[in-house]
């Protein structure tokens, strides 16, 4: 609901990645989180800034770059002075949120839901990862998604054995209600059967999120159909999708979503992916981080997710088939349609209980209200 304008005591400064960020869920849930502890919020993302009408007359959007050279142009200005703490989701925007926190002595406090190691390193050059990593130790709290990686982050960051760490999972504390009149509606749009067995992909789409697998599935299931929402695929790519040879069988969202958006239309959906065979770290501890895995299952889509230790609360709730290969694969598609309706039923007790229990939002916000002069 939107916020009348008010007078604020404290004002927080949160670094963003990407500008498509600013309503994705655990960057959602710190700004409420902010705001419910009486700060205005004032968001810095480079390109162009998204609009914060949604959150009301509170939160502002502002450009920031992640470089040396605007590090030198605008770190000194006096504007940062008028914040009372400095926030940001890795990795990159942690370098300027460290800097501005030991520059003002202003606190600040760090989501970790990337971590940028072995394979997946990224681009940045080490000087800047070492700034990263610097900021996540001296923040107050760090952020991350599932409780699989408080050690890797421990580790990769080199955060003191008491370093305070909260879990945050990858999801809104309040998703969208399915609505069986909607999820008609998104059939009817999409085109495909109203009781047929639909299966989904959506954010990256390519051969480490199960890309292959679910082609080779339609070609080879008849009667399976799918919904495909990439992002970040080539036109060649998006072309080839096209040309399947599965007309009537597969819909592909080409226009990117909103998060809410996202979420709300998988109550169209009957199965869920959450394939995660890259071998970098933060992969191979991907639990609850994972924002597709905890959309599914707050909508009661039961999911297909690669085998890994952070994932076995999925078979503990039987809302899901966790899988090694592709006949698994086959096999989990074919089994989780023969028991669907149990399953769904299991999705949103898994999402209650284990994923959002009543306790994580205000753990969240209690961390942030604790700030000095929060």
């Amino acid at each position: 609901m939107p916020r009348s304008p008010s007078s604020h005591q404290r004002k927080a400064a949160h670094f963003l990645l990407v500008p498509e960020l600013l309503y994705s869920p655990p960057n959602r849930a710190i700004i409420e989180a902010l705001l419910s502890c009486g700060y205005s919020v004032h968001v810095f993302s480079p390109g162009t800034p998204q609009d914060p009408a949604e959150y009301g007359p509170d939160v502002h959007t502002h450009r920031a770059e992640y470089s040396m050279d605007w590090l030198r142009r605008h770190l000194l200005s006096r504007r940062w002075w008028k914040f009372d703490c400095f926030s940001g989701t890795s990795e990159d925007p942690l370098a300027v949120v460290g800097l501005l926190s030991a520059l003002t002595g202003r606190p600040c406090f760090s989501l970790v839901d990337e971590i940028k190691s072995g394979g997946y390193r990224g681009n940045s050059p080490e000087r800047w990862k070492q700034l990263c990593r610097w900021a996540m130790r001296r923040s107050r709290f760090t952020i991350v998604n599932d409780e699989s990686r408080v050690n890797l982050l421990r580790e990769y960051a080199g955060l003191a054995a008491d370093a305070n760490v909260v879990v945050y999972p990858g999801c809104f504390h309040q998703p969208p209600k399915p609505d069986p009149e909607f999820r008609r509606a998104l059939r009817r749009r999409w085109g495909l059967g109203e009781d047929a067995l639909v299966i989904a992909s959506s954010g990256a789409f390519n051969l480490t999120a199960g890309a292959d697998w679910l082609v080779q599935a339609l070609q080879e299931e008849p009667g399976l159909q799918a919904v495909i929402q990439p992002l970040a695929v080539s036109p060649l790519c998006l072309f080839l999708l096209r040309r399947l040879g599965v007309e009537g069988r597969l819909y592909l969202q080409e226009e990117r979503m909103g998060w809410q958006e996202a979420w709300r239309s998988a109550v169209g959906l009957d199965i869920g992916l959450a394939i995660y065979t890259n071998p970098a770290p933060q992969f191979q501890h991907m639990g609850t981080s994972s924002n597709r895995l905890c959309m599914f299952l707050a909508m009661g889509v039961p999911v297909i997710a690669t085998r890994q230790p952070s994932f076995r609360f999925i078979e503990d709730y039987d809302c899901g088939v966790l899988v090694e290969n592709y006949d698994q694969f086959l096999a989990a598609i074919r089994h989780i349609g023969t028991h669907l309706p149990a399953m769904r039923a299991n999705c949103h007790r898994c999402f209650h209980e284990y994923i959002m229990p009543p306790d994580r939002y205000p753990r969240l916000r209690e961390a942030i209200a604790s700030l000095p002069g929060g």
